[in-house]
């Protein structure tokens, strides 16, 4: 419940509602209808200049009259000031009536079929669209359309009713009527679902893919282990999303699609056997939900993160939450995730470290691999293979392995399991001779095999006198290595 009172906090503070960005406005039919929409615009418009127009439709939590609420998932992400600067564009956020849908037809079950007419709320979405296009300076080949569960439903159907409209779309954990799918071949997509989610079942989505490609059309399907109906956090939080939205135009093929997924997958959580090595892994949903959220922020801080000294391993790491306080006279990345093992950082070494361009790798893992049944042989073993991969890769990175840290006793596992994993580290070290040992087993042990509690509270995990304990002894290290 913790974590997940603390990822919910983190997600509403990277994706905070930017309303004042977002004009009030309201669209009027002919006949009188009203549908009320929020409208992003360009933070500058240049004349005779064109710029995309991104519809955006919201669930069905989000429905009702006071033209506020649509804007509380997705939207926030195109008034980011980094998205405006890159990416100009209008934004169009309509609010659906309370009770109506984007398109009228049902969302449950393991499929659906369209009704032959889709609805009041979708007549006056497009009327509004045409609209705006009108209105503003809009690129008629560069008309995106998105939506969240029902919004996923009606970017669906708006596809494969008016493909001709639009460039691309971003369909996320909701459906369709899978025997009209091929009717949006010619619309580049890029879908997303959750496989635990109980709301919109995942085979609405995965149907709607697998018909547009039989068509010979391009979509791609992002899915994410053990997650729900809260696909959205993660899909709307992916660094190549934009870049691969307005990459695409109108009747032209579908751009950089490859490069934009593979990108993504190295996010979204493998398959057991994609992951190299031997030895346990960590597959628990609040695992793989963590994993995810936490490899989304660090690809967003690659750029900046640029010649650190990266502290690579699991909760140990990821809990130190003073390391750059710890550490002012160079740059350092926090690359640790609660709960992974020594197979877990081989899989990432990639992406969150080599593309890192480290000065130096601190290492720490080892624990979580033997509390799932792992043994010391295969943890070494993974950990000669990282270090052979970052010599590899850099002849003159600095290599710092702490010792795996004593923990609360547990007959049968702690500690003679973690001593005979250590004694390998350091006879590794030893025949290597580039590699430097914190002996963060004896800082920590109380003579006994077991952490102290005043250094461990639970018994696995430093508060802040065991980081500073560390930290001295890190220090001492890194002035030896001229860092």
């Amino acid at each position: 419940m913790k974590l997940r009172l603390l990822l919910l906090s983190l997600f509403c503070s990277l994706f905070a509602v930017r309303g004042d960005d977002y004009e009030a406005r309201t669209f009027s039919s002919a006949d009188g209808a009203k549908l009320p929409y929020r409208l992003l615009q360009p933070a500058a418009v240049e004349a005779g200049k064109k710029y995309p127009l991104v519809v955006f439709l919201h669930g069905a939590g989000e429905r009702g009259d006071d033209n506020a609420a649509q804007l509380k998932h997705g939207a926030p992400l195109f008034a980011k000031p980094e998205s405006r600067e890159k990416f100009p564009c209008f934004v169009l956020a309509p609010q659906c009536a309370k009770d109506k849908k984007w398109v009228e037809m049902d969302w449950g079950g393991a499929s659906g079929i369209a009704p032959e007419d889709p609805g009041v709320m979708q007549k006056l979405l497009l009327g509004a669209v045409d609209s705006l296009a009108q209105e503003f300076p809009v690129d008629p080949d560069r008309i995106y359309v998105t939506g969240l569960s029902m919004g996923g439903y009606g970017t669906w159907d708006l596809i494969t009713r008016h493909p001709e409209k639009f460039a691309a779309a971003i369909p996320v954990c909701g459906g369709g009527d899978k025997t009209k799918a091929a009717a949006a071949k010619g619309v580049p997509v890029w879908a997303f679902h959750g496989l635990a989610d109980n709301v919109v079942m995942p085979v609405r989505t995965q149907d709607m893919v697998a018909g547009v490609r039989a068509a010979g059309g391009k979509a791609a399907l992002t899915e994410y282990p053990g997650v729900a109906h809260d696909s959205w956090t993660f899909a709307y939080a992916e660094p190549n999303l934009l870049p691969w939205l307005f990459a695409q135009r109108r009747g032209q093929p579908a751009q950089k699609m490859g490069l934009a997924v593979s990108q993504y997958t190295a996010l979204a959580m493998p398959p057991e056997n994609v992951f190299p090595g031997a030895g346990p892994l960590q597959l628990a949903p609040w695992f793989q939900k963590l994993w995810m959220m936490r490899r989304v922020e660090f690809a967003k801080n690659r750029d900046r993160e640029q010649r650190p000294v990266v502290f690579f391993g699991d909760s140990i790491t990821q809990g130190w939450n003073d390391l750059a306080k710890d550490f002012p006279n160079f740059a350092v990345a926090n690359r640790g995730i609660s709960g992974d093992t020594s197979r877990g950082l081989r899989y990432r070494l990639k992406e969150d470290v080599f593309e890192l361009h480290p000065r130096a790798v601190c290492l720490l893992i080892g624990t979580n691999d033997l509390s799932l049944g792992g043994t010391p042989a295969q943890v070494i073993d993974n950990i000669k293979a990282i270090v052979a991969e970052l010599e590899k890769q850099n002849r003159n990175v600095r290599i710092v392995i702490n010792l795996v840290m004593p923990r609360g006793p547990q007959p049968g596992l702690f500690p003679d399991k973690i001593r005979e994993l250590n004694a390998l580290i350091q006879d590794f070290a030893k025949k290597n001779g580039r590699i430097v040992i914190c002996d963060t087993w004896s800082l920590f042990d109380d003579g006994k095999g077991s952490c102290k509690k005043a250094e461990f509270p639970d018994m696995l995990h430093p508060n802040k006198a065991g980081y500073a304990k560390w930290k001295a002894v890190l220090d001492e290290i890194f002035e030896k290595l001229n860092l």
